[in-house]
């Protein structure tokens, strides 16, 4: 009998359960802004410490809780963040949540190498940040299918999915996409536009084009959001890609799509979300906490 390649959504041990709950926990922006800056940072990298080590300056009991937020595994370091970013958009004023996007800058920029995931991460948390957004719901008359979208904003989804294409189905060993990662936005592209016309290629936007791409697709109807994540994840389903054990490691090709995902507002697709801890219940608060 061949192994299966697909993963069980992975649980939290008894003691990444506690910290996960430890996080749920924090109510000063202080709090909330060492353990959001931990969680960015990679652990051996002494430059992005010292930029931590500077932002949090004054935060009592910060590096105890940057070490408590080493034991969580990759697979919840995500979802643990979006907890506390929805959190902060929530409680904190617009002031706080600008001041925690300028200290994530520099705690992702402190080692001079800013890495596509990076950079699709900073703009996760900014939108994150901005608070819920209204979801376009669309006309009951308009076809569901990603092809009939306006072409607008199919070259909107053609330019999210070029940037998308250095990460999925995996990285390539320099800063371009490869032959795989073309092969990835081709499939995407022909479930964004049949087989009518030629579809665009695989093109990787600046900056600026990829922001008026997001710009655009906030404008997505609620209806089409998920079936654009199907298409992505339903490209990546290979391996190497989104297809693996269990003991492998997290693909940066799930991290990038569940990225790309809360960029559009749309639940993980089951097979994206099998990468990612089944998150615990919230414990209730204590009183007076």
């Amino acid at each position: 009998m061949q192994p299966t390649l697909t993963r069980a959504q992975p649980e939290l041990d008894p003691d990444a359960l506690i910290v996960w709950h430890q996080l749920n926990l924090l109510a000063s922006a202080g709090e909330r802004q060492a353990a959001v800056l931990a969680l960015l940072m990679v652990s051996d990298n002494a430059r992005e410490h010292r930029a931590w080590q500077e932002a949090v300056r004054g935060v009592h009991g910060a590096e105890a809780m940057r070490e408590r937020i080493g034991r969580l595994p990759a697979s919840a370091r995500l979802p643990a963040l979006e907890r506390l970013l929805r959190a902060a958009a929530q409680d904190q004023p617009v002031e706080e949540r600008q001041a925690l996007l300028q200290s994530a800058r520099r705690v992702m920029c402190a080692d001079g190498s800013v890495s596509p995931l990076d950079r699709l991460l900073w703009l996760a948390m900014r939108h994150q940040l901005s608070g819920p957004v209204r979801l376009h719901r669309g006309s009951m008359r308009e076809e569901t299918g990603l092809e009939h979208l306006p072409l607008p904003m199919r070259l909107a989804i053609a330019c999210l999915s070029g940037y998308l294409a250095r990460m999925v189905p995996e990285p390539p060993r320099q800063e371009r996409v490869d032959a795989v990662g073309v092969a990835w936005h081709d499939q995407v592209m022909r479930q964004v536009w049949g087989t009518a016309t030629p579809a665009p290629t695989c093109q990787v936007p600046d900056v600026d084009q990829l922001g008026r791409a997001l710009q655009t697709l906030s404008g997505l109807g609620w209806v089409h959001r998920p079936l654009l994540a199907k298409a992505w994840v339903d490209a990546a389903d290979t391996r190497p890609g989104l297809r693996s054990r269990l003991e492998d490691p997290l693909p940066v090709a799930a991290e990038a799509l569940r990225l790309a995902c809360v960029l559009i507002d749309t639940p993980l697709p089951p097979a994206l979300a099998a990468h990612f801890i089944h998150e615990p219940e919230q414990e209730p608060r204590a009183v007076g906490t």
